[in-house]
C-alpha cells in the first residue's frame, strides 16, 4: 500500500469514528481541500449517503455525508448496477466463444416458452430492445408494490420463463423499453451455458478474484441484515416489502461502496475483460442515445476540460436507495455516489451542471 493510500485509509477511519467530517491536522494539504469541496457540493445538492473518489492507482477517497453518516464500510444494495457486472460476465462468455451476442436466446435455451423466442437476440437484450415485459408493469399488491417484487415473488430463474416469458411483451428491435426481464434471463443463459447460477458466477469472477469480503447477491426470500443501508427518505415506508432477491441478475447485487470501485478499476485496468471485448460493451452511438450493453458511454462537455471527456455511466434505483457509477476510463478513474434520501439532485454530466457533473469536473479537469 502507497503512503498516499494508506493516508486515505486513515481519514477514512477517523471520520467514521467521528461520525462526521472533520478536519485531519495529519493530513497533507491535497486531502483536505478535497475532502471539503466534495463535501461542500454534496450538502449544497442536499445528498445524504457516500462518494467515492476512484484514482488510476486503485486508491480511493471516501466521503460520507449526512447529518448522521453511514460508515465508509457499509453495505448497500446496488440495484441496476448489478447489470453492469452481468454485462460483463456475459462478455466473458463472448471472449470464450460459448456466447454470440447476434444469436437468438433459444440457440441457448431452446425450450424458452417466449413468444419472440427464436427472434430475440442476446445483443437485444443488453440493449433494452427485447419487447419483454417490465415487472416493475405486474400487478401491484394493495400497497402498490408490483407483485413480482412481493406476492408473486420466485426465483429469477423461475421468472426467466414464468412472468418474463408470458406477460405481453412487443417484438424486438422496435425501440428501447427498460426492463429488468432483459437482465434475468441473460442471467438465466448465463447459467444454461456455464452450469453455475448466477451468484456462484459474481462470487467466482468478481467477488473472490477482487477481496470483495462484503459482496453477494441477495436470493428470494433472504432476510436483508439490519446492518445493510436503508432508504430514510423517499420509498422508505415500501422498501421493507420488496424482495431484492427477485431481481436476480438485474439488481439483487450488494456490497460496500469500495467493493463498486474494486470493480470499476479492475475493468478500466483491463483485468476482467480484454480491450476488444470490454470496448465492445462500451460501444455507443449518437443516434441510440449513447447506448453501450447495460450501460451508457458517451462525451460530455466537463466545465473545465479542454475536450470533452468519455463517461461510462450505469445508474440504480430501488425504492429509496439511488445510485450511480461514473467511470472515466481514458483517466483510470471514477465518482461512485450512493445516496439514501430520495429524492436526490444527481443532475446529468451531459448537462454541463449538477452535483455529478461538479464531481466529475473536480477529478477529471482539476
Amino acid at each position: 500500500m502507497s503512503a498516499r493510500t494508506a493516508l486515505r485509509s486513515a481519514v477514512s477511519r477517523v471520520l467514521l469514528a467521528a461520525g462526521a467530517l472533520i478536519a485531519v491536522a495529519a493530513s497533507p494539504a491535497p486531502v483536505e481541500p478535497e475532502i471539503a469541496k466534495v463535501t461542500t457540493l454534496a450538502r449544497n445538492a442536499g445528498f445524504d449517503g457516500t462518494i467515492l473518489i476512484g484514482r488510476s492507482d486503485g486508491s480511493s477517497l471516501t466521503v460520507p455525508v449526512g447529518v448522521d453518516p453511514v460508515p465508509v464500510d457499509a453495505v448497500w444494495r446496488w440495484a441496476s448496477i448489478t447489470k453492469q457486472l452481468t454485462a460483463v460476465m456475459a462478455m466473458q462468455e463472448v471472449a470464450r466463444g460459448t456466447l454470440d451476442l447476434d444469436a437468438p436466446v433459444s440457440r441457448y435455451w431452446p425450450e424458452w416458452p417466449a413468444r419472440y423466442a427464436d427472434q430475440i437476440r442476446i445483443r437485444d437484450l443488453l440493449l433494452h430492445e427485447s419487447g419483454l415485459a417490465n415487472p416493475d408493469d405486474s400487478p401491484p399488491d394493495g400497497q402498490g408494490v408490483p407483485g413480482f417484487y412481493r406476492g408473486a415473488v420466485v426465483p429469477p430463474e423461475q421468472s426467466a420463463s414464468g412472468y418474463c416469458a408470458s406477460a405481453p411483451g412487443k417484438a424486438p428491435r422496435g425501440a428501447f423499453a427498460y426492463n429488468n426481464c432483459d437482465a434475468i434471463v441473460l442471467g438465466e443463459v448465463l447459467r444454461r451455458i456455464t452450469g453455475k447460477t448466477v451468484p456462484e458466477l459474481f462470487a467466482d469472477r468478481i467477488g473472490r478474484p477482487l477481496g470483495m469480503t462484503d459482496f453477494g447477491l441477495y436470493e428470494v426470500g433472504e432476510s436483508r441484515p439490519e446492518s445493510h443501508v436503508r432508504p430514510i427518505g423517499e420509498g422508505r415506508d415500501n422498501d421493507p416489502l420488496i424482495d431484492l432477491g427477485a431481481y436476480g441478475a438485474a439488481g439483487s447485487a450488494y456490497g460496500t461502496i469500495a467493493d463498486l470501485w474494486r470493480f470499476d478499476h479492475a475493468l478500466i485496468a483491463g483485468k476482467l475483460l480484454d480491450p476488444s471485448q470490454r470496448d465492445e460493451m462500451w460501444s455507443s452511438a449518437a443516434e441510440d442515445g449513447w447506448r453501450a450493453l447495460f450501460q451508457w458511454s458517451y462525451p460530455a462537455r466537463i466545465a473545465g476540460c479542454a475536450k470533452p471527456v468519455r463517461v461510462i455511466e450505469r445508474q440504480g434505483l430501488i425504492e429509496g436507495i439511488e445510485l450511480r457509477n461514473y467511470l472515466l476510463p481514458e483517466r483510470g478513474e471514477a465518482v461512485i455516489l450512493f445516496g439514501r434520501k430520495r429524492p436526490l439532485a444527481f443532475g446529468q454530466p451531459w448537462e454541463g451542471k449538477g452535483l455529478a457533473h461538479d464531481l466529475i469536473a473536480q477529478v477529471a479537469c482539476s
